[in-house]
């Protein structure tokens, strides 16, 4: 089962070029959604609350950056069947990368309020011991 910090190659928003999509939180047990954020071309225009360079993940073989206003709550059952029909799956980021991403989503001006909102409940339903 697909989890936070697993990455997809997909044209989820961007119909001719793919782009790699991260996880940033746990599908919710219930749902099986998860928040998924984008990785794009830096460009000055670009928000650059979180930067990636050459070589931070394999996929990444130019400057980008996290594209937050993208960020959006998406069935990990729907990536799962696509990637089982052939959107290829990457490789997992490092657990400093996942955790630099994840900060910016509530650093981010371009997040969505609702995004952050399903972000800290998941993280703080995370950090719970369990009972």
């Amino acid at each position: 089962m697909l989890k936070a910090g697993d990455t997809v190659e997909m044209r989820l928003g961007h119909p001719t070029i793919p782009h790699l999509w991260i996880l940033v939180t746990d599908p919710h047990p219930e749902s099986q959604k998860a928040v998924i954020v984008n990785v794009t071309t830096l460009r000055s225009y670009s928000d650059q609350t979180v930067i990636l360079r050459k070589g931070e993940h394999p996929y990444i073989l130019h400057d980008s950056v996290v594209s937050y206003q993208d960020a959006q709550e998406f069935s990990v059952v729907k990536i799962q069947d696509q990637i089982d029909k052939g959107w290829p799956q990457c490789h997992s980021c490092s657990h400093e990368l996942l955790k630099r991403v994840q900060a910016g989503i509530l650093a981010s001006r371009f997040t969505k309020k609702a995004i952050k909102a399903i972000c800290q409940q998941a993280w703080a339903a995370k950090a719970k011991p369990s009972e």
